[in-house]
């Protein structure tokens, strides 16, 4: 039984959802064994081992059946933890992406002038802060601003991976917003009166 316990921590590994690792779990020790949030457990007649996860409430591994021998309990134990540790490192991977959006877009949006953040909150109003198709010189003639203005700020937010630019020729540019924070960060820095 205990021979083919590897392909459960391969699962975890690999990233396979929760529910594939137990349904493992319970295969190689050929127990009935679920994933719960601890809401409706019956308490008589199973074990539940917590999945930690240093954030959200703890989720359960439950174990159909009172007996468990030590090497069932010790394997069980380790997976839960290990269950729980994933989903805390990738809570802290998201965490850390996030934190480094947002100091992409900051580094951006310090390097704007005045002309080229009141062109890019033009843009982005137009573009509802997704994407869309532009034509950058009709932005730099309602605004009054030179069109070298629109273009140096579509280079610099490109560059700082905020953005993504492609030239449509004659018809514009269609511009996708990469990281939605900009919308955010703009808006806090530009005019409020364009």
């Amino acid at each position: 039984m205990f021979k083919r316990y590897k392909e459960v921590y391969e699962l975890i590994l690999e990233n396979a959802s929760e529910q594939e690792v137990v349904t493992a779990l319970s295969d190689v020790l050929e127990l009935p064994i679920e994933i719960n949030t601890g809401e409706n457990i019956n308490r008589s007649g199973t074990i539940s081992l917590p999945v930690y996860n240093g954030q959200n409430a703890p989720r359960y591994i439950v174990v159909n059946g009172s007996d468990l021998n030590d090497d069932a309990a010790v394997l069980i134990e380790s997976v839960a933890a290990l269950l729980g540790r994933r989903t805390a490192l990738n809570v802290g991977k998201s965490a850390d992406a996030d934190k480094s959006n947002q100091m992409k877009v900051s580094v951006a949006v310090s390097s704007l002038s005045m002309a080229e953040l009141v062109a890019v909150k033009h843009l982005l109003d137009e573009l509802n802060g997704k994407e869309g198709v532009v034509v950058a010189s009709e932005i730099a003639d309602k605004l009054n601003i030179s069109r070298s203005s629109v273009a140096s700020a579509l280079e610099k937010l490109c560059a700082a991976q905020v953005i993504q630019k492609f030239s449509l020729g004659r018809k514009g540019t269609f511009i996708r917003v990469t990281i939605p924070q900009l919308v955010e960060e703009i808006s806090k820095f530009a005019p409020k009166n364009i």
